[in-house]
């Protein structure tokens, strides 16, 4: 008989909301627990799914039917909450970013390894067909050769939306960064799980249009390991939200990505290049709510759990979106190229 998890999600927000719902249909996950601060909103939530609700993270560490741990809170304190769920000996799944500072990955990530538990990171754009096929194509060579790469975000949030929930959103404390470390990171890690490393890159930021802390507009240019190069922008400023948008160009074809679907899609020849195993995981790719692409990431992760192997996207690979982000910040700031191999923390720079 297959193992059965005990999961305990802390974070009753929206992205908590998501992953109460989600677990519901994975095989091998159970949801016994749920932290959240404010009593009535915890209580509802947890009283829903079957749950048992927690005022602190500490009252859900000392339960022993709890597994598993997957943070839903402000990404400034996912560090801290990821190292006290590994010393309590269960497994971590971050939602992103899995931390705001390269300090803070690193502990996780040495946390998690000194405990003998996996950490997982949640980048669910990954996990739909039009993003696997073209990674797949990539890989086979079907654009040739990479020359360009472009990920773009151009979102609208108002005020209210920072305002809300505490005022958590737009703050170096808890968001780490604003349209770039909050919006655009999904972006930035398709990027470079497409493109491979950044070798260097310079870049602009600005806060225009909103009251915070952090940036509402940002614009790098950067060149891979491979000699491609490529943008990334991003905003929360635009009049509206358009979909998420990946551009890919190479030598013998072109592809575009946009949202969770292909829009454009010129390879040098057309062949199928997923399994008929993986066509029957991947549902047809259309533009998704939020939520089944989770749902289709933490299959992926309770399996590896049951299995005793490596999850999806472990901390080691979440941390290349980080790095990324935090060279562009320190690019800005210093008005120069910077070179991603010398990035450091924030609280080195």
């Amino acid at each position: 008989m297959s193992r059965t998890f005990g999961v305990g999600i802390v974070g009753a927000g929206t992205i908590g909301k998501v992953h109460t719902a989600e677990l519901a249909g994975v095989e091998g996950a159970e949801l016994v627990a749920l932290v959240e601060p404010h009593e009535e909103v915890g209580r509802e939530l947890a009283g829903s799914h079957g749950a048992e609700w927690h005022p602190d993270l500490e009252a859900l560490l000392a339960r022993d039917d709890v597994d598993v741990v997957v943070l839903c809170t402000p990404s400034g304190i996912h560090a801290d909450g990821a190292v006290a769920a590994a010393r309590a000996g269960k497994h971590v799944i971050s939602e992103k970013p899995m931390a705001i500072t390269l300090d803070g990955v690193d502990r996780m990530i040495g946390a998690c390894r000194e405990a003998g538990v996996t950490l997982s990171v949640i980048f669910q754009y990954r996990f739909n067909r039009d993003a696997l096929r073209l990674k797949r194509a990539l890989d086979v060579g079907l654009f040739g050769r990479p020359v360009l790469c472009n990920a773009l975000v151009h979102w609208h949030r108002t005020q209210a939306y920072y305002d809300e929930k505490g005022g958590w959103r737009g703050t170096w404390e808890l968001d780490g960064g604003g349209a770039l470390m909050n919006q655009s990171v999904h972006a930035v890690d398709l990027l470079q799980w497409l493109l491979g490393p950044v070798e260097s890159l310079c870049a602009y930021t600005e806060t225009l249009t909103h009251d915070i802390e952090t940036e509402d507009l940002a614009t790098a240019a950067l060149r891979f390991e491979s000699g491609a190069m490529g943008v990334i922008q991003g905003t929360t400023c635009n009049h509206r939200d358009y979909p998420l948008k990946v551009e890919l160009r190479g030598t013998e074809g072109s592809a575009t990505f946009e949202g969770t679907r292909l829009t454009g899609w010129y390879p040098s020849r057309d062949e199928e290049i997923l399994s008929e195993e993986e066509l029957a995981l991947f549902p047809e790719s259309v533009d998704e709510p939020l939520g089944p692409a989770h749902g289709r990431q933490l299959r992926d992760i309770f399996e590896a759990l049951r299995e005793g192997c490596e999850p999806p996207i472990p901390g080691e690979e979440a941390r290349k979106a980080v790095e990324i982000i935090l060279g562009i910040y320190r690019a800005a700031r210093l008005g120069e190229r910077v070179s991603l191999r010398t990035v450091p923390s924030v609280e080195e720079s």
